[in-house]
């Protein structure tokens, strides 16, 4: 085992030969660095800086073995922190002003590779450049620094520049450091650029062509910040915001682990919409998150707020031990916590001392701490829906809103409604119950017999008359099965007759049946066959209707009952029961014929169901709470749920962070301490994820990991400047976002100069505009979008859009309900409200790149692969947004070149160059030359999606344009922000 830095005097040192050709060595490196745009470390006029030159060697090669780790320490020399670099009981570790001298910058030169260090065999070797900073650091005084994250941040501005380029402070800090790196700003963007570019960003949806056409009309001073204050009122801002918070709360529809089921934390999300779009502040963002529950007099709102740390996975499988999973919540809460808003790995101090922190293992137990007091089990049932307490019923933040605006779509549709010319009215037919029950129903039984709707499969002994099950019931004296709660609930018309088919078994028939329907709670509306058996309702009434005899046995026999005479006209149906007074039967297709509802009849009948649903339905979501007396706290052995030390832990802070102020140490206390001017990380964390959102990347990389194996900030004074204003504006969320859009940085074209990409291919320093592809959902919801299928209404619960068929068969148990796509409106909601299961995340999302959720992402991967090239291609949902996009286009009637430009305007907002309107004319032929020829294959294209077709378009036009719009959203200038 090797001697990790025992600090002696080696017994030889080789000074001279590091002197000789070092400062030739120097001089080359230093022209190199100019050359190549990096950092000129080397510069003697240039004082080395600890945090982020020296720090960021010593945190990768050095700390493991000599960092706040204590277990892995070795010869109790720290380099971590000032008083183990500079001990007073060794002078001669580190010399300021003499690295030749210094024991710490010998052992690093040593002739003897035994002596030398780091240790061959650790894999950590310094490099020449890096063994040149220390030496240089050293002689330069070896001035110590604070690691940059916990020093409060400044609002020191750059000197004054007089250049027209700068439209705000942002600008003065981004042209210094251009100009130390002797660059430029790039030009503005061009206009429709930069309106496409800014409501991308600002609601996740490109412009419309009115809205781009008014932009550029509008040759006035103020017209880009005209754009921007709009797009900040947007209802589609707060949706934008929210898809990113998602990631990082680990937000998903599903418990995750191996059951997965389902389940509503949908009233969650929707609080985060609504709190994006009434711009509350931070800082009550944050507290009302990690603490709303403890807020006094606590709202409901407030309660659901804290579904934030209610989001991890729960396990939903019989036999697991609750402890350990609890265990696993709870460090989760601490892993996330400390991510997203504080940016330090603190989980590592699960199991030991952090190895590159200043965060001990007993340091971690006190933030664990502060989570660990909820009255929880961290199981659920194996059903869907499952809560786990605490809970509440927590009706939609949003719901008031969406009322309102359903409403006034309904008012005016019946208005369009009233004006429209009648027509003869045709009866259809509609089955509701056949093999399986309504959605949302809650089946029952009374009486004798099974206790619950029984459905049997054809056999000697069971008939169905249509499917493949009927339902069956044999009693002695009453009997009934049923259900109730239906959501897809049954519209009832002046014209309407109930239908259903009976089969009564001759050797067994029955002395009467009855049929029951329930409105509201009420199942006061009956009708029956036979004797008066049964003593339900008032003869004569519609709450007992008599039909007739008993129908004929042995035989399917069809009944129909006049929804007048039950008192049903005008109702909405979300039950049914069926009853009799012994006997056997078998009841199969039940439903009701009414007459042929027209498109705008059917839009109403939609949303009058989204209104029930909105004041009817209010699920249970899970939320946080205290226990009382709390819970104890101990260090746990290596992590182990089920290895408890004696050491006893209250709740608590990092002491590298302070401590909390006043008496209070709970949740309340640590969020409270996380937006006040103590904290120096979290307007930092916060100001740079935004900075993320719009540039790609943050001013630290590493958004998640503030730490010293985090990436330092490329403009430090720029990241402090913002934190500062961040605090200073009252937590305002959209004001500091719109400083950054209104910036000259973000307004800048992104074409890439030669000499820019030399020096700067990554665009670190921010002499170009930025780009870079779409998320997943954007992508998915511009195709929507454009194509006019997007429905705009905001929250409620997530929706199954286009899957493949038996996605989920060989990953599900066969308990667990498989996928089952939704129809109509629900297919065309924007991503955001995409069911998101844990175990089988959508996979057209996942393909371009969107995580599983199962644990807080707070950076995307982008990949450019086939697989997503196939999802833009070949997705249901892009081919048809592509459908209905060249019905859009073709409907107009204009001449080729007219049509394709439109077309080309409209997925990707500017006109086409005259070499690119040839490609289009050339492709485009192509494929009506194809499907002309073809006519199937044009068929097979028009029949993707459910949305109709319009059939009065001729096929091969519509068919060629489809083929050219589902080239065009599959673009890289689509998915692309420039």
């Amino acid at each position: 085992m090797h001697n990790h830095f025992v600090v002696t005097r080696p017994k030889s040192r080789r000074p001279l030969k590091v002197a000789s050709g070092f400062y030739t060595f120097i001089v080359v490196l230093f022209s190199a660095l100019i050359c190549c745009g990096l950092p000129t470390v080397g510069a003697f006029d240039e004082p080395v800086s600890f945090n982020q030159v020296i720090r960021p060697i010593l945190a990768d090669k050095c700390f493991h073995c000599h960092g706040p780790d204590s277990a892995t320490r070795e010869a109790d020399l720290r380099l971590d922190s000032e008083s183990g670099m500079f001990p007073e009981a060794d002078e001669k570790l580190v010399v300021k002003g003499d690295a030749d001298s210094s024991l710490l910058f010998q052992r690093l030169v040593h002739d003897d590779p035994t002596e030398r260090m780091p240790p061959e065999d650790s894999n950590r070797s310094l490099t020449q450049q890096e063994i040149d900073q220390i030496r240089l650091w050293i002689d330069q005084g070896a001035k110590w620094e604070k690691h940059w994250a916990f020093i409060p941040p400044q609002r020191a501005m750059p000197a004054h520049q007089n250049s027209p380029w700068i439209e705000n402070e942002i600008d003065r800090f981004v042209l210094a450091k251009l100009m130390e790196q002797g660059l430029k700003p790039s030009a503005k963007a061009d206009k429709v650029t930069l309106i496409r570019r800014v409501t991308q960003d600002l609601t996740g949806l490109p412009p419309t062509l009115e809205e781009i056409d008014q932009f550029l009309k509008d040759d006035t001073a103020g017209a880009y910040e005209k754009v921007v204050d709009r797009l900040l009122k947007s209802p589609h801002y707060g949706e934008r915001m929210t898809q990113v918070w998602l990631d990082a709360a680990r937000y998903a529809d599903s418990h995750g682990y191996s059951l997965d089921r389902r389940r509503v934390m949908w009233p969650w999300r929707d609080w985060v919409i609504k709190a994006y779009n009434d711009n509350k502040r931070f800082d009550d963002f944050l507290v009302e998150q990690l603490a709303g529950d403890l807020l006094p007099n606590a709202t409901i709102e407030q309660q659901i707020a804290t579904g934030f740390n209610r989001n991890h996975p729960i396990q939903s499988e019989g036999g697991v031990i609750n402890e350990e999973y609890r265990i696993e919540t709870v460090v989760d809460r601490v892993e996330t916590t400390s991510a997203v808003f504080l940016g330090l790995t603190m989980g590592c101090g699960r199991c030991h001392d952090h190895k590159y922190e200043p965060i001990s293992q007993k340091e971690f137990y006190q933030f664990f701490a502060f989570f660990n007091n909820v009255p929880e089990t961290a199981h659920v049932g194996n059903a869907d829906n499952q809560v786990d307490k605490p809970f509440v019923k927590a009706p939609s933040v949003l719901a008031r809103d969406r009322l309102a605006a359903l409403e006034a779509r309904i008012l005016g549709l019946k208005k369009e409604l009233v004006n429209r010319p009648k027509s003869p009215a045709e009866l259809v037919e509609k089955v509701w119950i056949e093999d399986d029950l309504p959605k949302g129903a809650v089946s029952f039984g009374n009486g004798d017999g099974a206790k619950f709707f029984d459905f049997v499969e054809q056999s000697d002994l069971h008939p169905v008359y249509s499917g493949k099950k009927s339902s069956y019931r044999t009693s002695k004296g009453m009997g009934q099965h049923g259900f109730q709660g239906a959501t897809d609930t049954l519209p009832v018309t002046e014209e309407s007759k109930f239908f259903t088919y009976v089969f009564i078994d001759s050797r067994n028939p029955p002395q009467e049946i009855m049929l029951q329907w329930n409105v509201g709670g009420s199942w006061e509306h009956r009708a029956y066959w036979g004797q008066s058996k049964i003593d339900w309702g008032v003869e004569k009434t519609a709450s007992r209707f008599h039909m007739g005899p008993i129908p004929e046995t042995g035989k399917w026999i069809r009944l129909e009952i006049p929804a007048k005479d039950v008192g049903l006209v005008g109702k909405r149906i979300s039950g049914w029961a069926f009853t009799q007074f012994d006997g056997t039967l078998h009841w199969d297709k039940s439903g009701i014929v009414s007459a042929k509802l027209d498109p705008l009849q059917e839009k109403i009948q939609q949303m009058e169901q989204q209104v029930v649903s909105l004041t009817r339905n209010a699920p249970m979501v899970m939320v946080m709470s205290e226990m009382k007396p709390a819970r104890k706290t101990f260090v746990l052995n290596r992590g182990q749920y089920d290895a408890p030390t004696d050491v006893q832990v209250q709740p608590g802070i990092p002491k590298v962070l302070g401590d909390l102020p006043g008496k209070q140490r709970n949740r309340l206390a640590l969020a409270q301490w996380m937006v006040s001017p103590n904290n120096p990380l979290t307007a930092r964390v916060a100001v740079n994820r935004y900075w993320q959102m719009y540039f790609g990347k943050g001013l630290v990389a590493t958004v998640e990991d503030f730490g010293t194996q985090g990436t330092p900030p490329t403009h430090p004074r720029l990241l402090d400047y913002l934190a500062v204003e961040f605090i200073r504006s009252g937590w305002d969320i959209k004001g500091i976002q719109k400083k950054i859009v209104m910036s000259a940085t973000y307004q800048q074209s992104s074409k890439v100069k030669a000499k820019t990409l030399i020096v700067d291919p990554a665009n670190q320093w921010l002499a170009r505009g930025p780009r870079f592809r779409l998320s997943a959902e954007a992508i998915r919801d511009q195709a929507l979008f454009v194509s006019g299928l997007m429905v705009p209404t905001l929250g409620g619960p997530s929706v199954r859009p286009y899957q493949p068929p038996g996605l989920w068969k060989d990953v599900v148990y066969s308990n667990v309900p498989k996928f089952k796509q939704d129809h109509g409106d629900k297919l065309y909601r924007r991503s955001l409200y995409t069911y998101w299961k844990r175990s089988v995340p959508p996979p057209n999302m996942q393909a371009l790149d969107a995580p599983s959720r199962e644990a807080c992402t707070l950076t995307r991967s982008r990949t450019n692969t086939p697989q997503g090239t196939l999802v833009l291609w070949n997705d249901p949902t892009f081919v048809e947004a592509a459908r209905i996009l060249a019905e859009k286009v073709v409907r107009k009637r204009m001449d080729r070149a007219d049509s394709l430009k439109l077309l080309f305007r409209l997925v990707l907002s500017r006109y086409p160059k005259f070499s690119e309107l040839q490609k289009l004319e050339e492709t485009f032929g192509y494929f009506e030359r194809e499907f002309t020829s073809h006519p199937a294959s044009a068929t097979d294209l028009l029949k993707t999606g459910e949305y109709p077709r319009d059939p009065k378009l001729e096929s091969s036009k519509v068919s060629a344009m489809t083929a050219v719009a589902n080239a065009l959203l599959g673009l890289d200038e689509a998915v692309t922000k420039n």
